[in-house]
């Protein structure tokens, strides 16, 4: 017999005005000694640039999302292909990525293997292809080689999340699926995947929401991404917790909308087992 998920009214609404009491006086405690006059008409004059940082930082995160699906999927793939020499590499790299730390990886993958001018103009002219390309040379390949390393970087998580996911279904159930007269990718479309999913879709959004807050080391190879500016605006007015405040509400806007949305899809996946 399940228990309550929810207790008497009254001791609800005393809890509720608790918590709502302890957070509103620890934000005053720490807030209320900020210099909010000077930091505010500062934050007003470098609004533009902390607003273009922000948009970088999106276009990054976009990027990265979208790449490390692909690189997933291809190492998946990879990881599940008939020859052992492309099991063993696949499952390599994949290590070896997950092994290094990011800012590592960037600084390496930067310096060391994107940076000649043979790789830098064809990342520059690729960037143009995206819409990514801006004025200066080396900001638009500095651009794509963040979004491309990020990519790599966030792929490899991704891989052993959707391994797992994968190796997590019943044997019995393919079976039973190719039993019926179900083809292979009839089983992995109508019987693997969609279990796969709802059972990693928390780790993905934790992936997910950890690849925009790593966007910020970008700013290392001189990606002027949202830290990068915050970082600046710092330097230049030198307020202090002022100065990145903006930063953590601007993070915000960007992981927020991909948890609720991940919330969204476990609802509708609930829903549907339910139905």
């Amino acid at each position: 017999m399940n228990a309550s998920k929810t207790g008497h009214p009254a001791v609800e609404l005393t809890a509720a005005l608790l918590l709502t009491a302890s957070v509103c006086a620890g934000f005053w405690t720490i807030f209320s000694q900020l210099e909010w006059t000077r930091s505010s008409a500062a934050l007003w004059k470098y609004r533009e640039s902390l607003m273009q940082g922000w948009w970088v930082s999106l276009v990054v995160s976009a990027g990265a999302l979208i790449g490390s699906c692909l690189v997933a999927a291809a190492l998946v793939a990879g990881q599940r292909s008939g020859l052992r020499a492309v099991r063993w590499f696949t499952q390599g790299f994949v290590e070896v990525v997950r092994g290094m730390p990011l800012l590592s990886l960037v600084l390496i993958g930067y310096y060391v293997v994107l940076n000649n001018r043979t790789v830098s103009d064809l990342l520059s002219r690729l960037s143009g292809l995206l819409g990514l390309a801006g004025t200066d040379y080396d900001l638009a390949g500095k651009l794509f080689a963040g979004i491309l390393l990020l990519s790599i970087f966030t792929g490899a998580y991704l891989t052993e999340i959707l391994r797992g996911g994968l190796d997590s279904i019943p044997l019995a159930q393919l079976d039973s699926a190719r039993a019926v007269g179900f083809s292979r990718g009839q089983v992995m479309r109508y019987v693997v995947f969609p279990q796969a999913l709802r059972r990693v879709l928390p780790a993905l959004a934790g992936q997910f929401v950890s690849l925009v807050k790593d966007s910020s080391l970008l700013c290392v190879i001189g990606v002027n991404e949202f830290t990068y500016q915050a970082r600046a605006f710092y330097a230049a007015t030198y307020l202090g917790v002022e100065a990145f405040l903006p930063l953590a509400a601007g993070y915000l806007l960007l992981t927020l909308p991909i948890a609720a949305f991940a919330h969204w899809l476990e609802r509708r996946f609930k829903a549907a087992t339910a139905g």
